[in-house]
């Protein structure tokens, strides 16, 4: 088979080196080497890439830095391809460019579309051995808020029956972990500072707002 050359990674970029696969973060140039320069590839750029392939306790990351020889571009998983760490990366990243369409672009629904696309990018995780119990809070917080916000964007746009549902979904997910108070999941939550007034507060009674306007406005 022939070996066709890479194309040139861009920061963002899926690549593969020798330490694994990964994301480029950064690139930055430095100074060139003999050896490198022999070696016949760009001794000037450096690639910091985070690697997705090695997976450590906590919220631990592996970032390598790499220059010769450079990483490979690869093409992006498919989400049917992702595992449940990368698809809870994912809807974060969604949901950080719905928030931009809410707030600053006021495109309730680009924000929406995109919020609900973060939703169903986790709503079906089959959890595997990414899914340490950081992953399991994160998918926690990640569905229970872009649920929400997808229903105030419902709200905005006058579509109560959406609006409804998105919000029940909230609450069922907020439930659940009331129900498991003290265990693991909860317990990462507060100590990362996502308190109860806020889980069983701000996000419950937010929820049970937006249910409650859907059945006025339904005329239930």
């Amino acid at each position: 088979a022939v070996d066709y050359p890479s194309v040139v990674p861009h920061v963002g970029d899926d690549v593969v080196c020798q330490y694994g696969r990964g994301r480029v973060t950064q690139i930055s140039r430095v100074a060139a080497t003999t050896n490198d320069t022999k070696k016949g590839s760009d001794p000037m750029l450096k690639y910091t890439i985070a690697l997705s392939s090695w997976r450590l306790n906590g919220r631990s990351t592996v970032t390598v830095h790499v220059t010769n020889p450079p990483p490979r571009v690869v093409r992006k998983h498919t989400l049917s391809e992702m595992d449940a760490h990368e698809k809870v990366s994912l809807a974060q990243s969604q949901k950080s460019k719905a928030t931009s369409y809410f707030s600053q672009k006021k495109d309730y629904e680009l924000a929406l579309t995109t919020y609900a696309g973060a939703v169903d990018a986790v709503r079906n995780v089959q959890h595997d051995h990414t899914s340490t119990n950081e992953v399991r809070a994160d998918l926690v917080v990640v569905m229970v808020t872009c649920s929400n916000n997808a229903a105030t964007c419902c709200a905005k746009l006058g579509k109560w029956e959406e609006a409804s549902k998105f919000a029940k979904n909230a609450l069922i997910l907020l439930d659940a972990l009331y129900g498991k108070r003290g265990k693991k999941i909860h317990t990462i939550l507060t100590k990362e500072g996502t308190i109860n007034a806020k889980l069983f507060g701000e996000w419950r009674v937010k929820s049970y707002l937006i249910v409650a306007r859907s059945c006025m406005e339904a005329g239930g």
